[in-house]
């Protein structure tokens, strides 16, 4: 179940991200999520993984999600999100950048098609052993989504502007 909601919250992060002036509209299916807000308390061993993990990271904000905990964060001056579980093991990050952000390769697979479009936001996510970027690209016309994987690019997202 998780693998499936992952993919889908982060699609719609990303296009969120991305999509500050557009007029587009997306109807997305309704997920609940239950969040404390109030101060939280970390485990040991979270905080212990948390520090290991992220050195010089400022700001942490945590959240405790659905018996899990929810970090965000600035590290080397980008925004990150991290999700622990109560012993402390990391299921995911995602680091919100822009093309600068990009390793030359990503940036590569994404310009050898799209040369004429511009890079507005990305995404970095590690899971699973995985990085997986999540790419917002505009030009006069449309805005896309792609995700690039080892090299393999994939629209997965695109929309008209008005």
């Amino acid at each position: 179940m998780k693998k499936l909601i992952i993919p889908f919250l982060l699609s719609g992060l990303i296009f969120t991200a991305g999509t500050q002036i557009a007029s587009a509209q997306v109807v997305l299916k309704e997920v609940t999520i239950s969040v404390t807000a109030s101060k939280v308390a970390i485990t040991k061993k979270v905080s212990e993984s948390f520090d290991r993990l992220f050195k010089g990271a400022v700001k942490p904000i945590w959240y405790n999600a659905n018996k899990r905990f929810i970090v965000n964060f600035i590290l080397d001056d980008q925004k990150h999100k991290a999700e622990f579980t109560k012993g402390g093991q990391l299921l995911y990050v995602l680091v919100y950048g822009n093309e600068e952000h990009m390793p030359q390769d990503v940036r590569a697979v994404v310009k050898s098609k799209y040369f004429d479009y511009n890079i507005t936001s990305t995404v970095k996510i590690d899971v699973d052993g995985k990085t997986v970027w999540l790419v917002n690209i505009e030009d006069a016309r449309q805005f896309y989504v792609l995700r690039v994987e080892d090299g393999d690019m994939s629209i997965m997202n695109n929309f008209k502007k008005s």
